[in-house]
């Protein structure tokens, strides 16, 4: 979720629970600290990759809430400390920016450092202007009718709920729509797409295989385009977005097809970071693999985080058999072959990581 949603969450959390109006600087304190979970963005001045590999982690984790909120009250001020609501309130700011960005597909480490396992309600797109705003309103509201700031923090956190229920039930027809067309599919899911609590990306999984489409539920609704350049648009949505009666599917390979792909590099790290890695190219030299939770594969849409692997030589196996050091069978992994991420902006970062978090613990 976007630093400025969660700013707002903890406005309305700040303006809803307590009784009576909380200071300046304690309504302030709550409001940094939802935003605070994200304070992992530092790793990105030691390593892009590094950054990834931990975003979500121990700052998200469920289990480590009472050791953080611990910490941030014993370093509050005897005035904090006075306000017997506060230690609930940073418990509460906390939790509050875990669960939201549980609603995205990003993923979020709730077991940290026990599990790397990455958990994710895939209800909301990571920036959603409609969510945010049935937050914001009741709060501008509140700052007219200052009397009423309490209980218009409390239809702040209402409106979230309800437009939750909104797109829960967006996400069952669209999983829905996908079973029908794909009755013997092994599993289904539904991932939201940019600008509308209507726009999905359908999703059946094959045991080697996914079929996906998108949809518009309501094409009559506009939605939030209106407020982008039309050339991000269009590269956030698919150019072959259909509705529920004209559905365009495609067929793509999962990454788990390519023969031993696990010992190539950056495959294992990606392999736990992708939530539906399929093969976007395999030539001689080069293999291209994305995240169908980040557009790979839609046509017109510019996928984040693709991992490309150069320099795999596929005469370089021959080679070695020629030497005899090795035979047919044995993995095919070219020393001198290297792993790149490659971010929604172009960036090009060298993945160098080879473990999932925490593998230690294993």
């Amino acid at each position: 979720m976007d630093p400025l949603t969660h700013a707002i969450s903890g406005a309305a959390l700040a303006r809803a629970i307590p009784k009576h109006h909380l200071p300046a600087q304690q309504f302030i304190m709550i409001v940094l600290l939802t935003m605070a979970p994200d304070a992992d963005i530092i790793l990105r001045l030691f390593s892009d990759t590094l950054y990834l590999q931990h975003h979500r982690g121990l700052t998200h984790s469920m289990l480590l809430v009472p050791l953080w909120g611990w910490f941030i009250y014993s370093l509050s001020s005897r005035q904090v400390k006075a306000n017997r609501m506060m230690p609930w309130l940073i418990g509460g700011a906390l939790l509050l920016h875990i669960l939201l960005d549980l609603l995205t597909t990003f993923g979020t480490m709730l077991l940290a450092p026990f599990s790397d396992w990455r958990a994710s309600l895939d209800l909301l797109f990571i920036i959603d202007p409609i969510f945010s705003a049935c937050m914001i309103i009741p709060l501008l509201l509140g700052l007219i009718w200052k009397a009423q700031k309490r209980i218009m923090g409390v239809i702040s956190l209402i409106l979230m709920c309800s437009y939750l229920g909104l797109v829960y039930s967006n996400q069952q027809l669209a999983i829905a729509l996908t079973k029908q067309t794909y009755p013997d599919a092994r599993s289904y899911n539904a991932l939201p797409l940019a600008f509308s609590p209507f726009h999905w990306q359908l999703i059946a999984i094959y045991p080697d295989y996914y079929m996906r489409s998108s949809v518009n539920l309501n094409p009559a609704f506009a939605g939030t385009t209106w407020l982008f350049d039309d050339i991000f648009v269009e590269t956030m949505i698919s150019n072959r977005m259909g509705t529920v009666d004209e559905l365009v599917w495609q067929k793509l390979m999962a990454m788990r097809t390519v023969k031993d792909v696990i010992m190539l590099p950056g495959a294992a790290f990606y392999d736990w970071f992708a939530s539906y890695p399929v093969l976007l190219e395999k030539s001689e030299n080069r293999m291209r693999f994305g995240d169908l939770a980040f557009g790979a594969g839609s046509p017109g849409v510019r996928a984040a985080f693709e991992l490309r692997i150069e320099g795999i030589n596929t005469h370089w196996m021959e080679g070695e058999m020629q030497k005899g050091v090795a035979k047919w069978g044995d993995p095919l992994v070219n020393p001198e072959a290297r792993a790149y991420l490659i971010w929604r902006n172009n960036l090009k970062s060298e993945l160098t990581e080879t473990e999932v978090p925490f593998d230690w613990l294993k």
